[in-house]
């Protein structure tokens, strides 16, 4: 191929992904922004509507419909989506998400602050999101659903969640919230989203920093926590700050900080926390503090547990230590004056979680996804330790920065004990990335975390020996091909007739494991021949009786 039109290629295919992934500003086509008659958000281009309308983000809005928000990522020359609210202009009105998913939201700016969803809002009202999915990078104030949160008292956060990836380059990141203050409320909520940072200083499972009179109740974390070279990392809370509050939460993931680490709070000064529990672990390395449920303590501590076996720690500046046992007990939180009746409930034998009503995110919880090359594809393992109304997953993998379905699992529609999944994708080639798609017999759907795997391409056309040899009565023949094209793989006695043709057909690169029975044939020498393209390949393989 020339160059010029090598050159004329590229400008296409470049041409082609930036007008599958671009975007466009649509009004709602319902409502007029006011309390009694909100702007209903159905589609993404509503969404990204209000990003582009800064005099709207004082109206109010209702969403009627799950968003699929992938084709985000390519938004902005890769920088992604950009979030309602900034340091300039907070997002002042109110949003109800109903329990509707946004799946896949993506934004890419770490020299950026500011950054979720919402990247600022001050004394607005946030209810029913659940973000699935997610995709957050910045600098500092960053959350899934909100980078910074304040206001004069009315600032207020309900029913929401995030699951997905959080991470910042200096402070003030978390899974939920990167920053509340100024009396700030939040209540049953919950994050499953993984936070990092090189270097930042306050990481939270939920928040990040929370400060100034702000409250958190009926809330809840279990995605892990990791940082390398940063201050102030906990399961839960980074830094619990002046007169703020927490009450009836806990953490559930690890954590991991080169310097103060807390499986709940990384610090915490003149706060109050109350009916909190945290199961994630702790490391620390060069610092000099560290606490299975904080680290640092200079505030009231009440009815508080960690788990010392899930978080490797015997020891916190406060709270009480119980087993995993412990831990997975309500008698260990009734006892403590939990309120498992409106608020809490023990999922099977799991820690608490909010009420269903509330917990729009796991009524299917997985608990394991694994993904490993395998001959000429991927094998996919999954398991969940609890479904309700489970219709199923959508195995999906990436290509060219988008994702498409290669296959659909159905699911167990409501089981109380663990259950396990697999599916093998024997279209993969190079490296891929995969998710599921979990979906509910009432319409809703949350993707899971990804995970990435590389099938190594051969570099070209193989027949190995077969094996075992000798065989009886069965062998297993394995070849690959460089090139997609026309296969055959066949096995001719000595007198050069065709005894059974195991593969034919159009193959694409990758590796094949072919099985032969052997049974009604008699002892003897055979041949297998593979024939791809212009190669033709042969190996002798000894039948015994």
């Amino acid at each position: 191929m020339s160059a010029h039109r090598s050159a004329r290629l590229a400008f296409l295919l470049l041409l082609y992904y930036n007008l599958s992934t671009a975007q466009t500003a649509v009004a709602p086509s319902a409502g007029d922004g006011s309390l009694g008659d909100p702007y209903q958000i159905a589609t993404l281009d509503n969404l990204y509507w209000i990003t582009q309308n800064s005099s709207e983000w004082g109206k109010h809005y209702v969403q009627t419909a799950a968003i699929d928000a992938s084709s985000s990522s390519g938004w902005d020359g890769g920088n992604g989506y950009s979030p309602i609210g900034n340091n300039a202009a907070s997002f002042t009105g109110t949003y109800n998400g109903q329990g509707y998913v946004i799946s896949g939201l993506t934004s890419a700016r770490t020299s950026s602050d500011y950054i979720g969803m919402f990247g600022s809002i001050s004394d607005a009202a946030l209810s029913n999101i659940t973000l699935t999915g997610v995709s957050m990078s910045g600098a500092s104030m960053v959350g899934g659903l909100v980078g910074f949160m304040t206001g004069s008292g009315s600032a207020l956060v309900t029913g929401c969640s995030s699951a997905g990836a959080v991470s910042g380059t200096t402070s003030n990141i978390g899974g939920l919230i990167g920053k509340t203050q100024a009396g700030s409320a939040v209540t049953t909520s919950f994050s499953t989203a993984s936070v990092s940072s090189s270097s930042g200083n306050n990481l939270g499972g939920f928040i990040g920093y929370h400060d100034q009179s702000s409250s958190i109740s009926a809330c809840y974390s279990r995605g892990n926590v990791s940082t390398p070279d940063g201050d102030h990392a906990g399961g839960f809370v980074g830094t619990n700050g002046s007169s703020a509050a927490i009450a009836n939460c806990y953490a559930a993931g690890t954590v991991s900080s080169f310097n103060r680490a807390g499986g709940f709070a990384g610090s915490k000064s003149s706060g109050s926390i109350t009916n909190c529990y945290s199961t994630g672990n702790a490391s620390i390395d060069g610092g000099s503090s560290v606490g299975g449920f904080i680290a640092l303590n200079a505030g009231t501590v009440s009815n508080c547990f960690w788990d010392t076996e899930a978080s490797g720690n015997a020891s916190s500046a406060a709270g009480t230590g119980k087993t995993t046992a412990e831990m997975k007990s309500s008698s260990t939180f009734t006892d403590a004056g939990w309120d498992f009746g409106a608020i809490w409930e023990m999922a099977g034998v799991n820690y608490p979680r909010l009420q269903e009503a509330q917990d729009q995110n796991l009524p299917v919880e997985l608990s394991l996804f694994t993904a490993a090359a395998r001959g000429a594809g991927v094998e996919l393992r999954w398991s969940t330790a609890s479904e309700t109304k489970n219709a199923g997953f959508d195995v999906e993998r990436s290509e060219h920065a988008s994702w498409r379905s290669v296959g659909f699992v159905p699911g167990h529609g409501t089981a109380s004990g663990p259950r396990s999944y697999g599916f093998v994708d024997a279209g993969a080639r190079g490296t891929v990335r995969y998710r599921l798609k979990q979906s509910d017999t009432d319409g809703r759907f949350r993707y899971s975390h990804e995970i990435e795997v590389t099938v190594a391409v051969p570099a070209s056309v193989g027949l190995e020996q077969n094996f075992p040899n000798p065989f009886n009565p069965s062998t297993t023949i394995v070849y690959h091909v460089a090139e997609a094209g026309a296969v055959t793989l066949a096995v001719y006695d000595l007198l050069g007739r065709n005894v059974a043709t195991l593969s034919e057909g159009v193959k694409q690169p990758g590796r094949y494991s072919v099985p032969f029975d052997a049974s009604r044939l008699a002892g003897g020498v055979y041949i297998a021949r593979l024939t791809a393209g212009r190669s033709t390949l042969v190996r002798r393989m000894n039948l015994i009786r």
